[in-house]
């Protein structure tokens, strides 16, 4: 008897769902005044320390951020600096400058806070968690931002959505391929 319910109980419970490493990434965005919030996950067919190479190295953002024209370190503390970041922006203001503050904790967060630039609102973070025992990394990533004088809004909320997940696929496809070497 107790054998026929454990059977049962087994064949009940939730199944172990497998890693969706080619799976687009999830994006959520909305506005938030002049400009919006997202929040964005994938999975990563790559261990976190793959991953945390190229997401936390300035020399390496270009890689994955498509917009990205320059970035540059300008100060450096224990688990913490300063980056400058400048993009391409559009015909008006053709090139954005972001200065943040990054706080550091290797292989597992990155976050980062406008400290001056073209933005008036810059905020969010990077987190990686282990998966398949360590040989993956699942990724959230959270960003809050605005420009001045801001974007229509159906216009900043796709633009927002685009923009992150290309970002995401990207920062795969580099840690996939660093990873593969």
């Amino acid at each position: 008897m107790r054998l026929i319910a454990f059977l049962a109980a087994l064949s009940l419970a939730p199944c172990a769902v497998a890693q969706s490493y080619e799976a687009a990434p999830v994006v959520s965005a909305h506005r938030d005044g002049a400009g919006g919030e997202a929040q964005a996950s994938m999975d990563v067919n790559a261990p976190p320390s793959v991953v945390w190479e190229i997401l936390s190295d300035c020399a390496k953002a270009r890689s994955f951020m498509r917009n990205l024209i320059s970035c540059r370190v300008l100060q450096q503390g224990d688990g913490w600096d300063v980056r400058e970041h400048r993009s391409r922006g559009w015909v008006l203001h053709p090139v954005m400058r972001n200065v943040s503050r990054i706080t550091l904790e290797a292989n597992r967060r990155l976050s980062f806070r406008l400290i001056e630039g073209d933005w008036t609102r810059s905020d969010g973070e990077w987190t990686l968690t282990p998966i398949d025992d360590g040989r993956g990394t699942h990724v959230t990533y959270h960003i809050n931002a605005a420009i001045a004088g801001g974007v229509p809004a159906g216009i900043s909320q796709s633009l927002l959505v685009n923009s992150v997940r290309g970002t995401l696929a990207a920062l795969r496809r580099e840690a996939q391929g660093h990873d593969a070497q």
